[in-house]
């Protein structure tokens, strides 16, 4: 039999790619459990089962084998920092974290793709390795985009471009793909209604950030003229506005014209952080002369009265 290097199989088990869970429960004397998790994996749907695994030298064995229920908590794109945390030894990960209420009195943490609160029914040993087996007794998902593993490092999930997302003679019905317009619209709607729901989820309405990305490339604008540059009505465009001053976001001036406030910028920098990977995603796939052609081409659309 050939000898096994243990580094060249733990590259070789990194070529599957997982997504990535933090393990929540609590300790007997009541301290919370936190650490993270690659080895899940469904189990059963009838009972709901699932399984995950932990090195038999970490320190929160016993205290898990000995919590009556643990929480699975299935981490979002935008969830790295939470991953590095609970993957650190360090005895204050929880602080500053934000929680959801469990009914099973588990630390359940928010803005997770997913959740799942689980009966710990039983364990086994598996090589340097102790198998939790769970019994789902209730779960929740979010519309989030999970966060993956794969070669050593952090990945993102993304449609693979060969995926074809309806039947050509079911398109051929209902639209015609030979005009631009229409075709336009539609991969406008395919790549903004997931981003957009990804800052809905996040807690930044649309509207908030359109007008903070516009103001950051035309800044001192009155209310109106953002209204019109960002073509959504007054009244809502005001509504946010208003709104936005009153969060700190927006300074305005005795003129009425806007700027942006640090903590407008530290929203602004989230919302394009996001949208450059959004923008990873969607592109991931393309060769680089292709996405270059598609930018000169959508450019050559916009500023085509001014050529």
């Amino acid at each position: 039999m050939t000898e096994i290097d243990p580094r060249e199989l733990r590259n070789c088990f990194g070529k599957f790619a997982t997504g990535i869970t933090v393990i929540t429960a609590l300790a007997p004397d009541g301290t919370k459990i936190g650490l993270t998790v690659n080895s899940f994996s469904s189990l059963s749907l009838d009972p709901p089962m699932i399984l995950w695994s932990l090195d038999l030298k970490s320190n929160s064995v016993d205290a898990l084998k000995a919590s009556p229920h643990f929480a699975v908590n299935v981490l979002a794109s935008d969830q790295m920092e939470a991953s590095n945390n609970f993957a650190s030894p360090s005895d204050e990960k929880f602080v500053g974290v934000d929680l959801i209420h469990s009914d099973y009195n588990l630390p359940l943490l928010s803005e997770t793709v997913a959740y799942l609160e689980c009966k710990n029914v039983g364990q086994y040993k598996g090589g340097d390795h102790l198998i939790f087996i769970g019994e789902v007794v209730n779960f929740k998902i979010n519309d989030k985009k999970p966060l993956l593993y794969a070669n050593g490092q952090y990945a993102v999930a993304a449609r693979h471009p060969g995926t074809k997302q309806a039947d050509p003679g079911i398109r051929a019905k209902t639209s015609n793909d030979d005009f631009i317009i229409p075709l336009l619209l539609r991969s406008f709607w395919e790549l903004s209604d997931p981003f957009y729901q990804e800052l809905l989820d996040a807690g930044i309405p649309v509207a908030h950030a359109r007008i903070l990305v516009h103001l950051n490339h035309s800044p001192k604008l009155t209310t109106k003229e953002v209204a019109e540059a960002i073509r959504v009505d007054m009244a809502s465009v005001a509504m946010s506005v208003s709104w936005l001053c009153d969060a700190g976001h927006l300074t305005k001036l005795d003129d009425d014209r806007l700027i942006m406030s640090e903590p407008g910028q530290a929203l602004l920098d989230d919302v394009q952080c996001r949208a450059e990977r959004f923008e990873q995603e969607v592109l991931d796939g393309y060769t680089p002369d292709e996405i270059v052609m598609l930018k000169s081409m959508l450019r050559k659309l916009i500023y085509r009265k001014e050529v």
